[in-house]
Parts: C-alpha cells; sequence; structure tokens
C-alpha cells in the first residue's frame, strides 16, 4: 500500500513538474526564424542540412530556457519552406515569411534564389543570410543580405598565393558539376587566378540530357530518378580561354584519366632539389693486405728465397 502511495505521489509530482515547465516554455514569446531553400530534389542535402541545423539549435534554446534579447527572453520557432531550388518559388517563400511576420530568414542556397529575392527582403524588412556569393548582394545599393558562409572570392585568393608559394601551383584544373549554380560562382576565383598568372583549365565531366541520380526516398532506400542535365560548355571555354588554360570534355572515368594525363605533360614546373651523398672509406679493406703482403714479400726475401745477384 505505501509502494503504490509512493509511486502515485511520484507521478503526480513528475506529471506536475512537466507542467510546470511547458507552461513555462508557453509564457516566452516566440520569435520566428525562417528557412528558404531546397529540401527536395537532386540539390536537397544543401537545404535539408541547414533546416535541420536550426531546428537542433532552437529545440536546444527552448529546452535551455529560450533567448535572452533586449531584456525579454523568447523561445524559436523554426518556419521552413521548401524553394526546389527554383528562384520563382524562393520569392513565394520570402512572402509568406513575410505575411508571417517574419524579418530574419536564412537562405536561398544558391546564387539566382537569392538574387531573386532581394527585391522582397529589401521591400518587407527582412533580413536574410543566403548561401550565395555575387558580390552584388553583399554591397550598395543592396543591404539586407549577410555572407553566410565564406565567399570563392575570398578564400580563392589566398588558396592560390598559398599553393603558388608553398607548392609551386602555376595551374588549376576546375571540375564543374553539370548545373548552373556553381558556374555562376566563377568570376571571384577566375579573377584573382587571372590577377595571380596562373592558368586555369576547365573540364566538363558529364553527359548531355537525362542522367540517373542517386536519392533516397522515405525509407531511407536509396533510388535513381532521370533528371535533366545541363550543360555549359561556353562559359567553361570562357573561364579557359580568360587565364590561357584549355577546356576540355570528359564524358567517362577513363576520358578524365587521359585528360588530367594531358595536362600534366604540358605543365612541367621546373623545381630545384638539394641531394646528399654519403661517402664510405673502403680503401682499408685493400690497404692492409697489400702492406701485409709487401713485408711479407721482404722477410721471405732474407731468407730461403733471398735473390741472389
Amino acid at each position: 500500500m505505501k509502494k503504490r502511495y509512493f509511486l502515485k505521489t511520484t507521478l503526480v509530482a513528475g506529471l506536475a513538474a512537466a507542467a510546470l515547465s511547458t507552461s513555462a516554455l508557453a509564457a516566452n514569446p516566440v520569435l520566428k526564424i525562417g528557412f528558404v531553400g531546397v529540401t527536395s530534389g537532386p540539390a536537397a542535402a544543401w537545404g535539408i542540412s541547414n533546416q535541420r541545423s536550426m531546428e537542433t539549435r532552437a529545440a536546444w534554446i527552448n529546452e535551455t530556457g529560450g533567448v535572452k534579447i533586449g531584456g525579454t527572453t523568447y523561445n524559436v520557432e523554426i518556419v521552413a519552406f521548401d524553394d526546389q531550388k527554383d528562384p520563382k518559388r524562393a520569392i513565394a517563400g520570402m512572402e509568406k515569411m513575410a505575411q508571417e511576420g517574419i524579418h530574419y530568414v536564412v537562405g536561398p542556397n544558391v546564387d539566382d534564389g537569392a538574387a531573386a529575392v532581394r527585391p522582397v527582403a529589401e521591400q518587407k524588412g527582412i533580413m536574410y543570410f543566403p548561401y550565395a556569393f555575387p558580390k552584388e548582394l553583399y554591397t550598395k545599393p543592396a543591404s539586407n543580405a549577410v555572407l553566410g558562409m565564406v565567399a570563392n572570392y575570398q578564400s580563392g585568393p589566398a588558396i592560390y598565393k598559398h599553393l603558388m608559394k608553398n607548392n609551386g601551383v602555376k595551374s588549376v584544373a576546375f571540375v564543374a558539376a553539370n548545373e548552373s549554380d556553381p558556374l555562376s560562382q566563377r568570376d571571384g576565383g577566375v579573377e584573382a587566378a587571372k590577377a595571380l598568372g596562373i592558368r586555369i583549365y576547365t573540364i566538363g565531366a558529364g553527359t548531355e540530357g537525362e542522367a540517373p541520380f542517386p536519392l533516397q526516398n522515405a525509407f531511407g532506400r536509396t533510388i535513381y530518378r532521370n533528371v535533366l542535365v545541363k550543360f555549359d560548355e561556353k562559359t567553361l571555354s570562357e573561364i579557359a580561354s580568360i587565364t590561357n588554360g584549355q577546356y576540355f570534355r570528359a564524358t567517362d572515368t577513363n576520358s578524365l584519366r587521359k585528360i588530367f594525363s594531358e595536362i600534366d605533360k604540358m605543365e612541367k614546373t621546373k623545381i630545384e632539389v638539394e641531394r646528399t651523398a654519403q661517402y664510405r672509406d673502403l680503401f682499408q679493406y685493400v690497404l692492409i693486405p697489400g702492406i701485409a703482403c709487401l713485408l711479407l714479400e721482404i722477410l721471405l726475401s732474407q731468407t730461403v728465397w733471398r735473390r741472389l745477384p
């Protein structure tokens, strides 16, 4: 009887504590933070990682009592929108955020989406953190975008200088995916390479038309769906031409190996190598027996083997 009473009392106390905790969380005003990015299709991994990171961080903040801003403690709620890597949907997503009174948004994940939402963000007073690199988003007259990661035009010159100084690099092989977005980020890197006198050899790897792309279904299994592959050989050729390099086309693994071999033959770097030679004297192994033979000859010449005149 006492045991049952103790369990009942413990259960009631636990429920009361949980209710108080829930009531404390509910008492805090909610700060909504938006996410607009790609969470479906071939590029879904880009946005899913962003969204899950945000949701995990928000849960942690809420469990520890919320975040204090200007004397007020808030609980954080993440509002997500899948733009499917489509600039038009990215605009719709940003408009949705504005309708819900959200003033802070992470995303979009790609350059064209980030550029497309700029007018809406500036008009509605939304500060957004895109994973995109065009300088136009972060320089006047643009005002509401905050760079979400290090841009290639920031890291490119430093990387090239390091490779030139420490590794003697004078050429770079640039392998681009069959998507327009990575190519739109080329300008900063190409500009830095040209200024440093580095040749860029561009390689278009892939096929035209449709190609199977691995995806995970709802059960975690890998399935393949055909996706449309766009190829911009003109842009790759221009990149190579600007830096006095050369454009190559690779349709399979073997052709890619041959291309790297050809680039290796074209680019020979002269280096100075210091060699240290260690010498070991071995003359004593011949000298000592020789001296012994000479002494023996002198000794014997004074005995029975004495030579007569």
